[in-house]
């Protein structure tokens, strides 16, 4: 009797595995679908389609460029600031990107939350996605920088890897906060872009952190984006982490924006239906 009802047991535990697995694959299928399909609608009757992915970053880098290096002079070191700057707007617009169009990702979709039934979280998570290509034709523009200015790479570039999973991570718990509150106040997203266009200025994008004040620093690096885009230049560029304490603030900054963003998202979801 007891050696059956383990069967019954086991057999019931297999099944529920099977079932969320079969899910799981459904969902993972459903969300890249729809990440391809926000770059194809992106790019959609564009004359330049994914070439606008090379243009945008080499026209913000010219323009931030001209304001601080030619300008105010601004510093960056051993690394020769075009370099320094390119660096540091590809992180920034895998994070700022991925944020508007999370943001919209909900609201956007009302026809296709009507007709199929699927977990609400795929859309902001497909939407920041998608921005990973954008992210790519960026990474060979910064390549091709790196290149010109015969800047060398360090070994340590490999941590980029878990770096990028932890802005990825920050950006899901920030995107999946602005998805649900877009659903109930149209208007943030007129407000995440005002903070986004304030935000960079708070974090090592244009100017390096050493040469600012010791308050002034630990401003820049307590944010999150800062003390990320920092370390990732670091790996790339010296080797080492010259602000490695501000790496964990900004890991649990992570941790926490993507907990507090799932809950919140699973919190407001049965709304949607009623609102949209």
């Amino acid at each position: 009797m007891v050696n059956l009802a383990i069967d019954r047991v086991h057999g019931k535990l297999s099944a529920s595995l099977v079932t969320r697995y079969r899910d799981l694959s459904r969902w993972l299928e459903l969300t890249k679908n729809l990440a391809v399909r926000d770059v194809e609608t992106r790019y959609k009757r564009s004359l330049l389609g994914l070439y606008w992915a090379l243009i945008n970053p080499l026209v913000i880098a010219s323009i931030y460029g001209f304001v601080f290096g030619v300008i105010f002079h601004a510093s960056s070191g051993a690394i020769p600031y075009p370099v320094y700057l390119i660096t540091g707007i590809t992180f920034w617009n895998l994070f700022a990107n991925g944020l508007m169009s999370a943001t919209v990702s909900v609201s956007g979709n009302a026809s296709l939350l009507a007709k199929l039934y699927f977990p609400r979280v795929v859309l902001p998570t497909a939407a920041i996605l998608a921005r990973l290509i954008d992210f790519l034709f960026s990474v060979v523009i910064l390549l091709a920088f790196i290149l010109i200015y015969h800047v060398p790479i360090h070994w340590t570039s490999f941590w980029l890897v878990p770096l990028l999973l932890m802005q990825l991570g920050f950006t899901f718990g920030i995107g999946y906060i602005l998805a649900a509150l877009n659903v109930l106040y149209r208007d943030m997203t007129q407000l995440i872009g005002l903070v986004i266009m304030i935000w960079i200025y708070f974090a090592p994008v244009m100017y390096t952190v050493t040469s600012e004040s010791p308050k002034v620093k630990d401003i820049l690096l307590i944010n999150p984006m800062g003390a990320i885009i920092q370390a990732e230049r670091d790996v790339i560029y010296t080797g080492h982490l010259t602000e490695p304490m501000f790496l964990w603030v900004g890991l649990a900054w992570m941790a926490l924006a993507l907990v507090g963003g799932l809950v919140l998202f699973k919190r407001v979801e049965p709304l949607f239906s009623e609102v949209m």
